[in-house]
């Protein structure tokens, strides 16, 4: 008898996992956030008010980018929450969670006594990568 429920018990399970991933691709389950693409980028930082144009590449959960087209920044997307650091100047690392075409937090810089807010708004997709053994954690 018990030799009879394992298989049956087995073929059950297979079809619940078969029934359970057909539904969760047909409902769109997301795999993640992707923050790939240009954005226009504001905050306040010791009252004075900042923008920047960023262009982040993003390949799984890290991300890279630059402000102001030249200054480069890395960073790590997990669920909603994004963590940005630039590794140059005072060293300011962003944190803050994504909402469909916009973020926004706050950020704290490691070799100043700086703080503030930010913001950032999508522009444009950018469906580039990039190569993720080629750059350093620092994250």
């Amino acid at each position: 008898m018990l030799n009879r429920v394992k298989p049956g018990v087995m073929i059950l399970l297979a079809v619940f996992a078969l029934v359970y991933v057909s539904e969760a691709k047909a409902i769109g389950v997301k795999k993640g956030i992707n923050v790939s693409g240009n954005w226009a980028a504001s905050g306040m930082w010791e009252d004075h008010e900042w923008e920047s144009p960023w262009s982040i590449s993003q390949k799984g959960k890290r991300i890279k980018g630059y402000a102001y087209g030249n200054v480069p920044f890395k960073g790590r997307v997990k669920g909603s929450k994004i963590r940005i650091y630039f590794p140059s100047g005072c060293k300011p690392v962003y944190t803050g969670t994504i909402s469909n075409n916009s973020m926004s937090g706050t950020f704290t810089t490691k070799d100043c006594p700086d703080k503030g807010t930010w913001k950032a708004t999508k522009v444009s997709n950018a469906p580039e990568s990039f190569d993720v053994s080629a750059s350093s954690s620092g994250e």
